[in-house]
């Protein structure tokens, strides 16, 4: 019986684990949070000292000091990331679909969002600024593990060698058919006002609400060994042993959450601009609408009426799953030397560690810094370019092959053209470099990202 169990809760576990920490950043920022929300980010990702409609999300009391009148910006943006797993096991090499004769498989999992909208406007008038924001504030998109991931077969992979000592007359060979797929979006719409305090100086209020739909789904079924005469069996045939023949989830998940933001923006003069913007965290709580499979619902009740419960938190009806968004501190600055030219530096720290699902011992808060220029070639011409480093602290341990985070240095640049006086188009491309992750084994992870924009903003 002893070993029955430890078949069961091998498979489940690796089939669960990554669903639980899945992250949903797209292009971006911290943990859970999209930085990326407008064209002008794509061009140069400094943008939290500048002035400009885009500072509706970067720099919110700086929008205070565009002219009188409406400010609407609308961008659309196409990304493509991949995310690549490759890991280590010598028994790999008994995959008979799939043999490896160093013991490494590559698992590549596919991003790919086609439109990304994001709407940002405000309305100035004298001293105040009424502003709103809409966005994918995180996540975003959809990642697809066509043949699922290191993981599972990893678990797959040892089964044989534990039910040869259980008395099973079968070789070291297995099979598997495995997909994993994972769809984000994470809808944050902002509304705030600024107002002026003194000449120069604006303060921001504002509060944010996050919707976020998550989809979850996966399977690791058709599980086949190899007896020692040559002969092909399903998992079904050892149903007695404990090993299962359908874990799948089919799991919906939703919450809602509010956070309060507020900002600073100093212009000192014509050549100098300095801002500051604090967003607190938003507590959100999963709640689960799931189809699984009976096999694994059924497993997930019994481990936590034995105290486990892990795998109840992709049950159907779970409401309480920690999913928390992180406070972020965002300083920038402008400099302006001559008229046409803007010099951009920028710093961020998320607070990942006083969110309810991390803790110090698996990560340390996040942070970033970026630098940019913009150049007026001309009155109907604009160029720009930067780039932002991204540097993610944390311990092996939350590195699976579903939820790694990787520091990364993303450069942009692109162009705005000033159509007419109302009107102005930005065009823009950014790619990200990871630096991979290489773990004890030597399994590596490695990602690719690459964003492409254009945008249109009106004022009148």
């Amino acid at each position: 019986m002893k070993q029955n169990k430890v078949v069961v809760l091998s498979i489940v576990s690796m089939m669960l684990l990554p669903f639980s920490t899945i992250s949903r950043d797209a292009q971006a920022g911290g943990y859970l949070t999209n930085t990326n929300q407008s064209i002008n980010f794509v061009r140069n990702p400094s943008r939290d000292g500048a002035i400009g409609i885009d500072g509706v999300y970067y720099n919110p009391a700086g929008v205070l000091f565009l002219r009188d009148g409406w400010h609407l910006s609308l961008n659309w943006q196409c990304v493509h990331q991949n995310r690549n797993c490759r890991v280590i096991n010598p028994l790999f090499r008994h995959n008979v679909e799939n043999p490896s004769e160093d013991g490494c498989h590559g698992f590549e999992g596919r991003v790919r969002v086609p439109i990304q909208p994001s709407l940002l406007m405000a309305y100035n008038r004298n001293d105040w600024s009424f502003q709103f924001g809409f966005g994918f504030i995180g996540g975003g998109g959809e990642c697809e593990f066509d043949n699922g991931v290191g993981m599972f077969e990893n678990m797959i992979s040892v089964i044989p060698s534990r039910l040869k000592v259980a008395g099973a007359d079968i070789t070291d060979d297995y099979a598997l058919d495995a997909y994993m797929r994972g769809r984000s979006y994470d809808l944050g719409f902002t509304f705030g006002t600024a107002r002026k305090i003194v000449d120069g100086l604006s303060g921001y209020v504002g509060l944010r609400g996050v919707y976020v739909t998550n989809n979850y789904t996966g399977h690791i079924n058709n599980i086949r060994f190899r007896s020692t005469s040559g002969m092909v069996i399903p998992s079904s045939a050892f149903s007695t042993y404990g090993v299962p023949s359908n874990l799948s989830i089919d799991c919906d998940q939703s919450a809602f959450g509010v956070a309060p933001i507020l900002g600073l923006d100093w212009k000192i003069n014509s050549h100098w601009n300095i801002a500051a913007k604090y967003e607190f965290k938003t507590s959100l709580r999963m709640k689960n609408d799931a189809l699984n499979s009976e096999e694994f619902e059924k497993y997930a009740i019994s481990q936590a009426q034995n105290g486990n419960k892990l795998f109840m938190g992709f049950t159907d009806g779970n409401d309480n799953i920690p999913s928390d968004m992180p406070g972020l501190l965002t300083l920038g600055m402008q400099y302006s030397p001559i008229e046409s030219l803007r010099i951009l530096c920028g710093y961020h720290h998320y607070f990942d560690t006083d969110t309810k699902q991390w803790t110090e011992d698996v990560l340390n808060n996040t942070y970033e810094y970026s630098f940019g220029a913009e150049y007026d070639v001309s009155k109907i011409l604009e160029i720009s370019a930067g780039y932002q480093r991204t540097i993610y602290t944390q311990e092996e341990c939350n590195i699976n092959d579903l939820s790694f985070n990787l520091s990364s240095w993303t450069f942009g640049l692109g162009v705005g053209v000033q159509v007419s006086k109302k009107v102005k188009v930005n065009a823009g491309y950014f790619q990200t470099f990871y630096d991979d992750y290489t773990t004890e084994d030597n399994s590596t992870y490695s990602r690719t990202n690459k964003v492409v924009g254009i945008g249109v903003e009106l004022s009148f």
